[in-house]
């Protein structure tokens, strides 16, 4: 009979008697299965993959016969089996791997154990570097029979760790992911079954698992992670490096990497050995993923930390009975990160836990919190725990944070700005002590290229202001405000520099100012720029101080800022340096408005609302261009009326309060007669004038009048004068600054020592500009009927010949408003007032204006002369007590007939006019100059109307 394995049975003796079907097998059942065995060294691939197929199927019927299924194992197929494991043939190497892993996970432990001398350096030589397993499906089943022979060996497989961690580490680098991933599952196995043979291999596995760490499959870094926290709570002393890595998987860009960094690191900081020494290198990450993007991985960084500070709290300190040897106190001192001995770095974070715990405790339920913190973990108040959790830490967490925040890659960047935000958050008060360098930190990267960060960094300083004394950082950022020649030269009452304004409240300079210049030297526009970012800091750290934090030192604070000479330049510029100071303005107003925002009434009222309101309407009062816009300009503005708002009034009722004040401020001591065009305190009175409303710059005339009559002196510098008469044109636009009635007392002073001077001809287009200028507020001034006929009569002798002069000038626009100042000066002066050497000085001129090139000047020029005609006393013969006669009337009406028939229809009109009033004065000799040349004209029908207008004049209703 043959048996069912194909071999030949054992030899009978007795032929007679035939055995029973078992026994041959009770024999030695390791025959049946001998021929199969043979043939797994056979030459033929082919019989050697049907012995391995026909022992696979025979294994079913074996493998509830455990002693069998063993003798086999040991004495005929171990070895044959292992040996072809490295098979030519790829179809035989996979169903030897499956029958191995079959038969070792069948067989009892006892047999098991014994074999591992034999199976691991097979398979483990099958994954290592040196002779791999080409096919990649292959080395994952390899891994995963390795991965069972981990599971089952437990401590016995000791003896054989380097085998199985240089497959580990060939594992890690295997390109296939499945390899790596079931590579980490085997180290998290070995850490756990070996945890006490483990250590001397961490350190090779921790390198080799790094590239792992950032492999391009999330659930190859996830798995990686798993791994490498495992190695870590076996030893620590690997953490510093892979603390890159760590960093990597903590900011990775698959959420669940993410989520499962919070708790791989929740799990070290709750058990790793030596934890505290490494707490300041694994914190940082849990604070990072408070700012994450994935509101769950938010709350479990929260949650994680709340845990960890729960049991911080009720741990008791451990006490150290034993001294260490020299070599593992150089080896940890190697791998934490405290800067600090132990004992004083252990006292400064017990005292900065206390104030954080203390804080913690007192803000809970505190006040709304600040806008910019709005919708995140950062608006409510930190669990105590964890607050004194992570101040304990802080001297540690922030150096290496502030380092990376000017770090070259935005990534980097905002990973240390997410850790600072929830440093800062956490440990609040406690925070104090570092300001200086935070600060520094902060200002280098608050405006930076990339919004995620400059956004954090701003939320970092709201924190900031919230938590820390306003009294120990505002001085900080004003020294790099201020310059050396402000003190001096500060009108609103300032000394000294930025930290003396709050020197007061007993705190002290911390770090000295980086922005200096030379005295009496002006800042570059790099130095301008620094500024600016200090501002915007400044903005930011208000942002999160509370009224009852401002309220202090709000006096203090605005002083500083009420004359912004630091981003407000004494003399107006329009190069690289004047943009750089508008850059500098636009965040001074940010600042102002949210300093309005956050103080509240309290600052826009009283001695503190006018030193906001000078420091705004400064930043408003600098003169721009269109190439720079004006921006700053519109911000302040703006931020004036955001200030009305808060004090609770409108804007006009705002600028009434404040601008008399501040008037006097600048006039004070006649320091007006300094002023230059480009005068920082000129700007500041134009401003001022043409904000306000037109009733509120009367009410001030006595501050206003004499800056201006100093300006518009005929020996000033021509362009002062042209913006000195801007701003006085400005005001006699306003109707309700012409009404007021301290206007009226004033305008006969405006009239003959102001502008009667700037309109003498000087030679030269800019005079020419001025004469402009001082005749369009004439016309203006002459328009409020302020200036009396009486007080005309009294500058007449001076006044007339000015105006006759101005008939003549050059500029067109000039001689029509001049036309129109004397349709005003003559009807008020009256023929009382006009004798007769003036009139023949006025007719003349006008006369002439009715030749002028320009259509406008005709027909302006033709108003004065019906004045003027209205203004006539009339005699056949010269007479002193009149100041007309008819040789001078028939010269006058020459010149009038010639323009009766110009071309242009609106001259002739206007002449007509003109006629009409003059026929009355002595019609027959009106008639006579009618008839000369009533037959020259192209029509004869407007000479016709003139005669028969002139006849009703006539006695008795008729000229011969």
């Amino acid at each position: 009979r043959t048996p069912p394995g194909g071999a030949l049975g054992p030899p009978v003796a007795d032929m007679q008697t035939e055995p029973t079907p078992a026994e041959p097998a009770a024999a030695d059942p390791l025959q049946l299965y001998q021929r199969d065995v043979n043939c797994l060294s056979d030459a033929d691939r082919t019989t050697r993959k049907r012995a391995l197929t026909k022992l696979t199927a025979s294994l079913q019927s074996l493998a509830g016969d455990k002693d069998v299924l063993s003798a086999l194992w040991e004495r005929s197929l171990r070895a044959p089996l292992l040996k072809l494991l490295i098979d030519p043939v790829e179809k035989n190497r996979e169903l030897t791997i499956a029958l191995t892993s079959t038969l070792l996970e069948a067989l009892p432990m006892e047999p098991f154990l014994s074999s591992l001398a034999h199976v691991l350096p097979s398979v483990t030589g099958r994954v290592g570097p040196t002779e791999a397993e080409p096919a990649e499906e292959l080395r994952l089943q390899l891994l995963e029979l390795l991965s069972h022979i981990c599971k089952r060996s437990g401590a016995p497989l000791a003896a054989y760790l380097p085998e199985l961690v240089s497959a580990l580490a060939a594992g890690f680098a295997d390109p296939f992911p499945d390899a790596k991933k079931v590579s980490c599952a085997i180290c998290v196995e070995v850490c756990e079954s070996l945890a006490g043979h483990i250590e001397p291999h961490v350190a090779g596995l921790a390198r080799a698992l790094g590239p792992a760490l950032a492999h391009q499959h999330s659930r190859v870094r996830s798995a990686a992670t798993e791994a490498i926290v495992s190695l870590l709570l076996r030893e620590p002393s690997v953490l510093p490096e892979m603390g890159t890595a760590l960093a990597l998987i903590a900011t990775d860009r698959a959420s669940s990497v993410r989520e499962q960094a919070v708790h791989s690191i929740t799990r070290l900081l709750a058990m790793m050995p030596q934890r505290k020494a490494h707490t300041a290198r694994l914190l940082p990450h849990l604070l990072c993923a408070l700012s994450d993007e994935v509101e769950q991985i938010r709350l479990l960084a929260s949650q994680s930390l709340t845990k960890l500070g729960d049991v911080a709290a009720t741990a008791t300190p451990p006490q150290q009975t034993t001294t260490m040897s020299p070599d593992l106190a150089a080896a940890a001192a190697a791998a934490s990160i405290r800067d600090l001995p132990p004992d004083e770095g252990r006292a400064r974070g017990d005292e900065a836990a206390a104030m954080a715990g203390a804080a913690a405790a007192a803000a809970a339920g505190g006040g709304p919190p600040p806008t910019e913190l709005s919708g995140t973990l950062f608006a409510a108040t930190p669990p105590v725990g964890a607050a004194m959790f992570v101040a304990r830490e802080l001297h540690r967490l922030l150096p290496p944070a502030m380092r990376e925040l000017s770090d070259w890659t935005a990534k980097a960047r905002t990973r240390a700005a997410d850790t600072l935000l929830g440093a800062l958050w956490y440990a609040g008060p406690a925070a104090t002590e570092h300001l200086p360098a935070l600060l520094t930190a902060f200002a280098k990267t608050i405006e930076d290229s990339d919004e995620v960060v400059a956004r954090q960094v701003r939320r970092c300083a709201c924190v900031v202001g919230r938590s820390c004394d306003l009294g120990v950082y505002m001085p900080l950022v004003m020294d790099h405000l201020k310059m050396a020649p402000i003190a001096a030269e500060a009108p609103m009452g300032t000394a000294g520099g930025g930290a003396d304004f709050l020197r007061g409240g007993g705190h002290q300079r911390r770090v000295a100012a980086e922005v200096t210049v030379v005295e009496g030297g002006e800042p570059d526009a790099g130095t301008i720029g620094k500024r600016a970012v200090w501002l915007t800091l400044l903005g930011a750290l208000s942002a999160g101080a509370g009224p009852e934090q401002l309220q202090p030192h709000l006096k203090a604070l605005l002083t500083a800022v009420a004359s912004p000479t630091f981003c407000v330049p004494e003399r107006a510029s329009d190069d690289e340096r004047g943009a750089a100071y508008s850059a500098a303005q636009l965040r001074l107003c940010t600042f102002l408005t949210q300093l309005v925002t956050s103080a509240g009434p309290q600052c826009a009222k009283g001695e503190c609302g006018l030193l906001l309101y000078s420091a705004l309407m400064r930043v408003a009062s600098v003169p721009s261009s269109a190439l720079r816009g004006f921006d700053s300009q519109k911000r302040a503005i703006a931020a004036v009326a955001v200030m009305a708002a808060a004090a609770g009034e409108s804007t006009a009722a705002l600028h009434a309060s404040f601008m008399p004040p501040l008037l006097m401020q600048i006039s004070a001591g006649c320091a007006y007669k300094g002023w230059r065009v480009d005068s920082a305190d000129w700007h500041l009175m134009q401003a001022l004038c043409r904000q306000s409303e037109g009733s509120t710059s009367a009410g001030v005339l006595l501050f206003i009048l004499p800056p201006l009559a100093a300006m518009l002196d005929p020996k000033a510098d021509l362009t002062l004068r042209l913006t000195a008469l801007s701003l006085f044109d400005h005001l006699l636009s306003l109707s309700d600054f012409c009404a007021a009635p301290e206007w009226g007392e004033m305008a006969e002073h405006a009239f003959a020592a102001m502008l009667l001077p700037n309109v003498v001809w000087r030679a030269g287009k800019p005079a020419e500009h001025v004469r402009l200028a001082a005749y369009l507020c004439l016309e203006k001034l002459l328009a409020t009927g302020h200036v009396s006929g009486e007080q005309l009569g009294r500058r007449t002798a001076e006044a007339l010949p000015l105006f006759v002069s101005g008939l003549d000038d050059d500029n067109v626009e000039t001689r029509r408003v001049v036309c129109n100042v004397l349709a005003f000066v003559i009807p008020r002066l009256g023929g009382q007032r006009i004798d007769h050497d003036q009139m023949r000085l006025l007719y003349p001129e006008l006369t002439k204006r009715l030749d002028d090139a320009s259509d406008a000047v005709r027909v302006a020029a033709c108003t004065p002369i019906i004045a003027m005609l209205r203004a006539v006393r009339y005699s056949a013969s010269w007479s002193q007590a009149h100041n007309f006669d008819r040789t001078n009337l028939g010269y006058f009406l020459q010149g009038l007939l010639v323009h009766l028939d110009d071309p242009n229809p609106e001259i002739q009109a206007e002449m007509q006019s003109v006629l009409e009033v003059a026929a009355p004065l002595d019609p027959p000799e009106f008639c006579n100059q009618v008839r000369l040349v009533r037959d020259r004209h192209r029509s004869p029908k407007l000479c016709d109307a003139l005669l028969e207008k002139a006849g009703s004049h006539a006695p008795g209703g008729m000229l011969v």
